[in-house]
């Protein structure tokens, strides 16, 4: 078939790069690779991973059907219970069950836009975005986040900004992967902003429960009232199961925007009803078991920041910056080679795995992107070899 025969859309570049085919040439030479990039919880050895979760289908209410466009109430209930332990009050008609991040944006995306929009996203952040804008037909313009300012919201890029332009904003809270929150001032102006633009905002938590700085507690967006708010999360990460497919999208704010906002999502997710009945009402069993999880993942992820810290105290080729929360770690590295480069000499000579920042669309370079949930011991014999390699 012709290329005519396809969406002009989906004609995505799909050819392998160079840290794709030098990877799998050292593979089929059955070389051991240490895989600092590995972003799934469920491939580095965590024990919360135990067929006891299995446990929570053997219910014989799984047999029926009840379908409900918000997700199955005692769902519902267990995902109110999760944010009153973070000071805020939902009612069971603001949550929308869906079967993962990205059909979240989907939904939200369709009851927001019409093609030819523009989305405001910050920079660097998701490379899955460029994707979700495409097949919805969106224009995507990025919001630069100011590296000399923790990589908190640039303000002078918002107060020049045509607004016209921009039909929704969005937040990812923390950034994935600078590792940054949205401060309170910055929250305070997007709320400026948005009210006074009437500018509707997406904001993605799905790492907010990762915190890594010591006794310093964000605030969601989940508790805002005074504009048109969609907070997306889910089990990906909350609970670290992204195999059993389910996310959330809560609705807030100003009652008149948000009851309506609810009853058009109410006709968009009947349309697809995507989550499974046994997922659903497995949810609240699993929710009881995550403050166990999330010890266990977030020790993982201390211990590997704590390490990565020691490993690059004392030298001046590793810049690492500080994550406020999240999976990932960002270095910087000496500008006489492009990240992409430095990726591949990193790999061709010390037969380790990392993401070069480009992945993950940084302005500038070279940046690489350590995942912090990597097991420990291949994390630290990782750094090792990585700060070895760009000191020589």
């Amino acid at each position: 078939m012709g290329s005519s025969t396809f969406s002009s859309k989906t004609g995505w570049a799909t050819s392998p790069n160079e840290l794709a085919l030098l990877l799998e040439r050292l593979k089929r030479k059955g070389q051991a690779i240490l895989d600092l990039s590995v972003s799934n919880p469920t491939q580095v050895s965590f024990k919360y991973l135990h067929p006891t979760l299995f446990e929570a289908f053997g219910k014989t209410k799984n047999l029926v059907y009840e379908p409900d466009p918000h997700g199955l109430k005692d769902a519902r209930r267990s995902i109110q219970d999760y944010y009153a332990e973070k000071g805020i009050s939902l009612s069971k008609d603001q949550i929308f069950l869906t079967a993962n991040t990205s059909e979240a944006y989907s939904f939200v995306f369709r009851l927001l836009t019409v093609p030819g929009d523009t989305l405001l996203a910050p920079q660097p952040s998701y490379p899955i975005l460029d994707y979700l804008a495409d097949l919805h037909d969106l224009k995507l313009l990025r919001y630069p986040l100011d590296e000399a300012r923790n990589w908190q919201t640039d303000h002078g890029f918002f107060q020049n900004l045509d607004w016209k332009k921009i039909r929704v904003l969005l937040v990812v809270h923390p950034n994935n992967p600078s590792g940054n929150y949205v401060s309170e001032n910055d929250q305070r102006m997007i709320e400026a902003f948005s009210k006074e633009l009437s500018i509707p905002v997406i904001a993605d938590e799905v790492f907010f429960d990762y915190t890594l700085k010591e006794k310093f507690q964000p605030k969601s967006f989940a508790g805002s009232e005074n504009i048109l708010t969609f907070t997306l999360s889910g089990i990906s990460k909350v609970l670290g199961l992204p195999q059993m497919k389910l996310s959330w999208i809560i609705v807030s704010g100003p009652e008149e925007a948000r009851k309506e906002a609810i009853r058009r999502l109410e006709i968009i997710s009947d349309t697809y009803l995507s989550v499974s009945t046994p997922i659903q009402h497995a949810l609240p069993d699993w929710m009881e078991k995550r403050e166990a999880i999330q010890h266990e993942i977030l020790t993982r992820l201390g211990n590997n920041l704590k390490k990565l810290r020691a490993l690059s105290a004392g030298q001046n080729q590793v810049k690492v910056y500080e994550p406020e929360g999240g999976w990932v770690a960002v270095l910087e590295l000496p500008d006489h080679r492009s990240d992409e480069a430095w990726a591949l000499e990193i790999l061709q000579r010390e037969k380790v795995l990392v993401h070069p920042g480009y992945f993950f669309d940084f302005e500038k370079s070279p940046y690489l992107v350590l995942s912090l949930l990597t097991r420990e011991d291949i994390f630290e014999e990782g750094v090792r070899k990585l700060i070895h390699s760009v000191s020589e």
